[in-house]
């Protein structure tokens, strides 16, 4: 008779059970960016860990990196697209290989409401980030060309300084027709006008010459579309850039919050203009817009 130690009783196999490997948990770091300081919260699925620091990536950093796990794939940082006060933080994390998130503030809002949040704080909009990335996996942060922000700035600078030269040319205008005019204030106007326009047709070539500079193929290209001018070019290529980002027009549309929005319920059924995306230059005819969308590709290859 064969004696078998392999075999116990029931002539079962007896079997080594491999040593499972410990799976590293993930975790999130929900961050609600401030001027000032960063509310923090760590989220692993089960519990949260709070806390808060000045408005300091490096200080940040350096507060959780004893909870962060081994490996960097693990965590994820999640955080609102705030103006440019996000930006420092997300180049900051993404050069040092953290995963990094940046979402929009409407969609946070929205998966607030869904898990009927009352309070509206700081600590209470970390968590909501902290849990949005857990469960939700929003895409990674994909930064633009440093030139792209540059133009997005310039044309900013440019919008704020048309506000003020309108601003001006009213009071102009008023100061025509009161009853009692005043030589010096006027005077004082027409300077100031002065050096406003000034100020622009520095700024809008600095723009073309950043353009020409960062895609010269794509804003040739633009500036082919009838109603395109020198200044919306420069604005598409500082916002919508990389253009390769959208696949279809329709999500540019929606890029741009220019998709409609349906309301219907039974009988009736209505149709409106949803505006909460990116803007372009106000006077953009958006006639014009739509011509856009047969040269896409064409500008996706020149960028």
């Amino acid at each position: 008779m064969v004696h078998d130690e392999s075999l116990r009783e029931g002539g079962y196999r007896k079997t080594k059970r491999k040593e499972e490997k410990p799976v590293a948990r993930k975790l999130v770091v929900g961050i609600d960016v401030g001027k000032e300081r960063y509310a923090v919260s760590l989220f692993d699925g089960e519990r949260f860990r709070d806390f808060s620091v000045p408005s300091s990536p490096e200080e940040l950093l350096r507060r959780i990196t004893p909870y962060l796990p081994g490996k960097t794939r693990s965590v994820l940082f999640v955080m609102e697209a705030t103006g440019v006060y996000h930006l420092k933080l997300a180049f900051f994390l993404k050069e040092r290989g953290y995963p990094v998130s940046v979402v929009n503030p409407f969609v946070v809002k929205k998966y607030a409401e869904m898990l009927q949040k009352k309070a509206k704080t700081d600590p209470v909009d970390a968590r909501i980030l902290a849990q949005f990335g857990f469960f939700a996996s929003p895409p990674p942060f994909v930064p633009r060309d440093k030139k792209a922000y540059l133009l997005e700035e310039i044309q900013k600078t440019i919008e704020d300084y048309q506000k003020r030269r309108t601003e001006i040319l009213n009071h102009l205008e008023a100061l025509k027709h009161h009853p009692f005019p005043h030589p010096r204030l006027q005077k004082l106007y027409e300077e100031e006008l002065q050096r406003i326009e000034e100020t622009l047709k520095a700024l809008e070539k600095e723009a073309e010459d950043l353009a020409l500079q960062y895609a010269p193929g794509a804003y040739e290209l633009l500036l082919s579309i009838p109603g395109v001018g020198k200044r919306l070019a420069c604005a598409i290529l500082g916002i919508l850039s990389p253009l390769t980002r959208f696949a279809r027009s329709k999500e540019l549309a929606s890029f741009l919050g220019l998709t409609p929005q349906i309301d219907q319920s039974g009988k009736r059924k209505e149709r409106a203009w949803m505006k909460q995306g990116e803007s372009l230059p106000a006077e953009t005819p958006l006639s014009f817009r739509p011509q856009c969308f047969p040269v896409q590709r064409a500008v996706q290859g020149a960028l």
